[in-house]
Parts: C-alpha cells; structure tokens; sequence
C-alpha cells in the first residue's frame, strides 16, 4: 500500500552505528512505522511524524507492541513535518533517519508504469510497484522538484536545531531520471547533500545500499538511448557539528 518501505533490519543497523540504548530517534516522514519497530527493537525512545492518514493506524499498531519489561517512548505524530518543532525538542534528536517522499517522482513513476514500462521486464520481472501517498497539496510527493529542494530545505533547518550536537541525520533516497524532459540523471542524493551543508550539517558519508538482490538490472531505451534502472539506494550521513 505504501509503495516505497525500507526494511527494518537496515533501520536497525543504522540505530546501532549512530545511537545507544535511550537516545531518541525521530522520523519526519514516518510512513508504515519502520522506524519506530527499528527503535522498539533496539531499545530507542523514538517520535515519527506522518502526514497522511492512512499510515497512522499501522504505525501505531507497532507503538502498542513490545517485548521489554519497561515501556519505551515511541510516539506517532499525526501532522505536517514542517511544525516538527512543535513536536521535538530542541537539541534532543541523536538520530533522525528517514525516507522522503522523492517530489513528483512517484507520479512520474505511475504514468511511466501506464505507457512506457507496461509490458517491460522492470514492472514484471522486478514486480516493480509504485503508488502515489495522496493527493494533499502540501505532501511533499506532490511538489515539482525545484519546490521540494526548497522546502526540504526548511525543514533541514528545523532538523538542525532539532538535532544533538554531534548527531546524525540519514536520508534514505534514490537518484532519478527525468527523459521525457530530456534529462538523463538527476543526482538527488548530491542535491540533498547539498543542502544539508548549506543549513550548517557537515557531509559526514554516503551509503550505497545495492538492491541487485530484490531487482534485477534492466536495460532501458532500447533503440534510441541505452539506461538503466536505479538499482540502489543512496544513504546520505550528515552531522551537526559539535561547536555548533
């Protein structure tokens, strides 16, 4: 239903490399709750944050379940992540680790799905599936990508000040392509590096997460140009500094 959940083994590493036992994890764009299972499973306080309707019922299913003696904090905000710090404490988040939505791709994706793609190996082979999180004008999955970059940045911003000295944040994303604009490779992960700095993160690393093993490579184009689909993910680390 969701279309685009990450596994929460990979959440599960990431709390393990950047947090120890009762730190706080947030998540902006919580979607399904992998996070918060990744915190009730690590022994992490943990606050996600969700837009849509449709998800908090899941995500909150997964706060209600656990196998610890002492309760742990795990919170689903239903809200908009631009009011994050109306929700999150300043300076209390070591860890913020999430998957936005990629602006307008998804929608892209689906009518690529429609015309293009509708009897290629990528969709059947790959069972690939794609599905749009709604049509709410301020849900980041409807925004042209000049517009997310903008607004992403200002929710950076409030990460930053939401973030601990010396935490982390971990944006789990994939580059793109736009070629019915004639655009070949949009390299999202730098983009979103990018800002980061510029709203005071340091570019601590960048993750590739192959996923060859759930898809297989699939040449695209064929006759006019030769691509590939995006067979990986990309984990941008970025820092707040400790002097900040």
């Amino acid at each position: 239903e969701h279309g685009a959940t990450f596994p929460e083994k990979l959440v599960n590493r990431l709390i393990r490399m950047y947090t120890k036992s009762g730190d706080l994890v947030l998540d902006p764009f919580l979607g399904t709750g992998t996070t918060l299972e990744a915190c009730r499973n690590t022994n992490r306080a943990g606050i996600g944050i969700e837009l849509n309707e449709r998800f908090i019922q899941h995500a909150l299913e997964i706060t209600k379940q656990t196998t610890l003696q002492k309760p742990l904090s795990l919170k689903v905000i239903h809200d908009d992540c631009r009011n994050l710090l109306n929700h999150v404490k300043e300076d209390s988040v070591q860890l913020m680790v999430t998957s936005p939505p990629y602006a307008n791709f998804i929608q892209k994706s689906i009518e690529d799905r429609k015309n293009t793609h509708k009897t290629s190996l990528i969709k059947f082979e790959n069972n690939s599936t794609v599905n749009q999180y709604s049509d709410k004008k301020e849900d980041f999955g409807n925004l042209d990508y000049s517009t997310f970059l903008k607004e992403i940045k200002e929710v950076m911003k409030k990460l930053l000040i939401a973030t601990k000295k010396g935490g982390y944040n971990v944006w789990i994303i994939k580059d793109h392509r736009d070629t019915k604009n004639k655009i070949p490779y949009i390299s999202f992960h730098s983009d979103l590096a990018k800002i980061g700095e510029e709203v005071g993160f340091k570019y601590q690393d960048l993750i590739i997460w192959d996923q060859t093993g759930q898809r297989k490579l699939v040449l695209l184009g064929y006759p006019s140009v030769f691509y590939t689909n995006q067979n990986c993910s990309f984990l941008v680390v970025l820092r707040k500094p400790n002097g900040y």
